[in-house]
């Protein structure tokens, strides 16, 4: 009887003792570590926005608002981001360093054009002459092609 009395009260002490502890899943939400893959996505929004929040993070790539923060400072460190800016959690923001202007492949791919363009403008000036191909060589592979496969001329196109 003393087992089951012992079982009892080692069993009311622990459900006494559990609310003072600090719970493992606690400190794991905590440390609000991030994917991989949302690093990569941010990364990519950085590259197409000039100024992304922690709001904007969590809406776009459904993160947690403490995971979105730590996304955003560890962005911060690698000088990807400038420095954070705003004072409450979801508020804060950052501008881009690594921001491409969208027009920025569009004048390029213009350019590029243009100088093509002007290259064939000054080629097109030199007069271009039609000449016939040869095409005896042609003829004479496929003549030779006929005779193999058996096939003879008609005597009026025997030359």
């Amino acid at each position: 009887m003393t087992m089951k009395r012992r079982g009892f009260l080692s069993m009311l002490g622990g459900a006494f003792a559990a609310p003072l502890l600090p719970s493992v899943s606690f400190a794991a939400a905590t440390k609000a570590a991030y994917p991989a893959s949302a690093l990569h996505a941010a990364i990519y929004h950085a590259q197409q926005r000039v100024n992304f929040s922690v709001f904007s993070l969590v809406k776009q790539l459904r993160l947690d608002l403490g995971q979105a923060e730590a996304l955003m400072a560890d962005m911060s460190k690698r000088g990807i981001l400038g420095p954070m800016q705003g004072s409450t959690q979801a508020g804060r923001w950052a501008c881009s360093k690594v921001w491409t202007h969208p027009m920025a492949n569009a004048a390029a791919a213009r350019d590029a054009a243009h100088s093509k363009r002007a290259a064939d403008q000054t080629s097109a000036k030199e007069p271009r002459r039609y000449t016939e191909p040869d095409l005896s060589q042609f003829m004479a592979h496929l003549y030779e092609i006929c005779r193999t496969q058996g096939m003879t001329l008609h005597p009026r196109c025997a030359v």
